[in-house]
This record gives structure tokens, sequence and C-alpha cells, in this order.
């Protein structure tokens, strides 16, 4: 028997501009696709460890105790996801010094669907996780990097082409293969996890395969309805209160890509393999403190971080964190953000507050640069464990730019209307500029969402969702010129539906 059971499992990813974005000579797109003989034996090799760990696991499993566990300890379930938006931005003249009318940036309906397997473990040592998921476009009118399919090109590097299909019939004025056409969509399936994940003793933990972090790291994932893979390693171990991690990857895919890709540094070359290690340490009293640190092999980027987070006996929820990025190719010296967080629930009422500001100092002159933290400059490359979440479309994240933000949401279980609720948030930003001609940024927005858990039928457990932002940039410069990673204003609807099931 399928039981459906409520389980929100969306997260939209913000869109930051790619290299194509960001240069009018990037847009030339040249075709690129290296795989070395080193980086060949090390994804085949780490392959077959898999393939022999799930063999090593079906021996294992041969008899009826060792199987129990692995079996009847499983879980089977998934979520089919309805995605629905409208986004529309305007551009801005610099001879006039106007903005002009709003036109469709994204403008598509997509049905996403995910299926789960995650075992027990044979011998108490031994399991096993998948988990599939396939997308498919009802309509699809504008930019085709909307995350809620699979956008078709090689990877997220400006040396990406398109692969196949309709956009290779789409060429820029010079007769290059144009990736960012409106037909340049795939729908199809890719995998989110292949991975054996062992118990080691009672306090040890690892991964192995097409994987999410899930130890103290630096190194996190992308995210629409499915999660970004990597493809390698992880082992955690736990000492009282104070827990351990490691990770190791070769190759990553953001889930809009249907195969994992090589890193690359900030200037388009090889970066080797990408590695964390972190630590969590919470105190008696629940005060937490997180670290982690993270490097490429080849590459010179490295990403930290430190938290410190708390829920105080009258359930406020407080945190003072700081980021770190270094990458001579894309900052001057070290960039850092850093984050205030709280909240707080008063009866039906949830409240949070929040604010950044952020030092990226940009390598070279004529542009502000913009603070991202993950592995690769690049957008799509990798991902890095973040906390800030806002959902008001820009990232707020620019050299000196102080930014704050705001949010107010109600439940209405108590006026009986169980599985309703509905808030309000905004932000807002500002940052000087200490580029020659280039204006002062200010910019600010302001979204309304809603959110509904359908209480019985055939749909009970499900959740309908609509959320509405309207986004303003005073600042006179086009888009990605000068402010890297400033688009003008927009308009953004969302609306979705979501329908989680449970097979077993």
């Amino acid at each position: 028997m399928v039981e459906f059971r409520f389980r929100l499992t969306y997260r939209e990813s913000y869109l930051m501009p790619s290299a194509a974005n960001l240069s009018g000579s990037s847009k030339q797109l040249v075709f690129f696709r290296s795989y070395s003989m080193e980086n060949m034996f090390k994804r085949s090799v780490l392959s077959a460890v898999v393939v022999g760990i799930m063999a090593g696991s079906a021996l294992t499993v041969a008899t009826p105790v060792q199987a129990s566990g692995f079996f009847e300890d499983s879980t089977i379930n998934g979520a089919v996801n309805i995605f629905m938006r409208d986004r529309t931005r305007a551009s801005f003249n610099a001879e006039t010094g106007k903005e002009g009318p709003k036109t469709a940036n994204l403008d598509h309906g997509s049905i996403f669907t995910n299926l789960g397997f995650n075992s027990g473990y044979a011998g108490d040592v031994v399991g096993l996780d998948l988990n599939v998921y396939a997308t498919f476009d009802m309509w699809q009118n504008s930019s085709p990097d909307h995350e809620f399919n699979f956008w078709n090109v090689e990877s997220p590097y400006g040396d990406a082409t398109p692969s196949k299909g309709d956009c290779l019939n789409n060429k820029n004025e010079d007769d290059s293969e144009s990736k960012w056409s409106a037909s340049c969509n795939d729908n199809g399936i890719s995998y989110q996890t292949v991975a054996a994940k062992f118990k080691l003793g009672e306090d040890g933990t690892a991964k192995l395969g097409y994987f999410q972090p899930s130890v103290p790291s630096a190194m996190g994932v992308n995210w629409s309805y499915a999660a970004g893979t990597y493809l390698g390693g992880e082992a955690g171990y736990k000492f009282g209160n104070l827990d351990l991690g490691a990770v190791y990857a070769t190759r990553y895919k953001a889930p809009w890509f249907k195969d994992t890709y090589e890193f690359q540094t900030t200037n388009g070359e090889d970066a080797g393999d990408a590695y964390s290690f972190g630590g969590r340490y919470t105190l008696a009293s629940g005060l937490l403190f997180d670290a982690a640190y993270a490097g490429m092999t080849d590459g010179d980027r490295k990403n930290a971080h430190f938290k410190v987070n708390n829920t105080l006996e009258s359930g406020l929820y407080l945190s003072g964190q700081v980021y770190m990025v270094d990458d001579d190719e894309q900052y001057d010296s070290t960039a850092y953000q850093f984050a205030f967080m709280s909240a707080k629930s008063f009866g039906a009422y949830s409240v949070r507050a929040e604010a950044t500001y952020t030092v990226a100092d940009a390598e070279g002159e004529g542009s502000m640069g913009n603070f991202a933290y993950r592995l690769t400059s690049q957008y799509g490359g990798s991902n890095g464990t973040y906390d800030v979440w806002w959902n008001n479309r820009s990232d707020f994240n620019h050299d000196g730019e102080l930014a704050l933000f705001g949010s107010l949401s109600r439940d209405f279980a108590d006026l009986g209307a169980t599985g309703l609720s509905a808030g309000l948030s905004a932000a807002m930003g500002v940052a000087s500029s200490d580029v020659a001609g280039l204006d002062d940024l200010s910019e600010y927005a302001g979204s309304v969402f809603v959110n509904y858990v359908i209480q019985n039928g055939a749909l009970e457990g499900a959740n309908v969702g609509f959320h509405y932002t309207e986004f303003v940039n005073d600042t006179k410069t086009d888009n990605w010129t000068g402010w890297t990673n400033l688009f003008q204003d927009e308009s953004d609807i969302k609306v979705s539906l979501t329908i989680p099931y449970s097979i077993k």
C-alpha cells in the first residue's frame, strides 16, 4: 500500500551570474571537455570500490539475521513536485540613465519527481542509499538555466557548449553555439545519491560513492527539488560532544546537470580534487561551535567558516557567523562575510531578524567584487555549508555591502485553518562604490508567501506554496555591470505543489 505523508522538500537556489553573463567574450563558446588519465583512473577505481562493496553486502546479507537489518530498517519514499514560475527583469540604458521595461527572464512550468531507497545496515555495518529523479518542462519560454529541468550543456563552466538537442540549432551572432536559448533544456533522469554507507563502531560513520556531505565540513551542495552530488567519500567520528568530519571528492554536479564534471579554478583551469575537514562542539548549555576548512588539490582557492549558535531558554535563537574565501584569481585579498541571525516564535507568530556585512575586494580594477561561499567561483561548480537564506532574489553580497533582513509569519491553526501559514519578508542592502563612474549600490526587496498543507482527501499531506517578490535596484547600472552580482528591478512569482509519498 502506498502511504502519502507530508514532507516539504523544496528549497530554491539563488541564480548567480555565469561567465556568459559577465562578459561578451565568454559567450563565444569553445568546445572543451577533457578527462585526464589520472581522473579517469580515480573515477574507475572509486566506482569499482563501490561495486565491490555492494557485492560484499550481498554476501553479508545472505543469512536471514544479517539481512533483517538491511531490508527491515529500509525506507522507500519520494515526491512529485510541480513548480511554476514567472520572473520578469528590467534592463538599463547607460546612455539615457533610465530603466527599460521588464521582459521575461524565467517563464516555465516543470514537473519534478524523485524516488529514494535508504537501507538499514547489514550486520550493523554496511548499507546503501539510492536516489534518482526525473524532470519535465510542461512549458519553457525563457532562460534555460531555471534549475528545475536539465540545462542541456556539459557543465556550468564557460568552456561548456551545448551537448545535444534543439539548442545546437540556435546560434549567436558570430555563429557559435548558444547555451542561452530558451530551447536549451533537456527532459530526463539522473541520480542524486548512489552511495555505500558504513557504521564504524558505535560512533563512526562513512560514505563512498555519489553522495551529499553529512559530516561537519565546509562543502555543501546546490538545491532545487534534488540535491547536488559529489563523487567521493566522507568519514565522521563522534567523541562525546565533539563531532569531527572529513570529505574528499573528485567531481561534482548541480541537480540541473545529468552528469558530474571536474572542478575548475576561477581562470578556468583544472583545480584537481576537493577536500574538507570540520568539527562541531556542543556545550552542555546547548551552545554550538562549528568550524570547517576546505581546499583544492591543484587550485589555490580555500574556504573556511566559524559559527556559534545557541537557543536560549526563552526560545530565542541567536547565531554569529564568519565565512572566508581566499582566491588570488578572484580577490585582491581574503574575502569575508559576517552574518548575524536571530529567530523567535510568539505563539502563532514567528519572527526572524538577520544582517550581513561583506568584504570582497575584486582582483583588478573596474568592478566591485562579490562573495560566494564555495570552492569554485562559478555558480553550479560546487557549493559550501552556507546558512544565510533570505529568498528575496538578490544575494546582497557585494564588497562593502551592509544588508538587513526581517521576516514575520503566522500559523492560522488557532483560527481553525489547520495547515495554513502566511507571512512577509523584506531585505535591503547598501554599499559605496570605489570604482570611478560607478554608482553607489542601493537595493531592496519585499516578499509575500503563503503555504497550505492539505488536510484530507486524496492529496492529504501535500503542500501548496505561493511566493511573490518585488525587487528594486536603485543603482544606475545595467545587469551584472560594475556590481558583478547585481541585476535590475525584478518581479518574481512562484507557485508550487509538493506531493510526497512513502512506499515503505
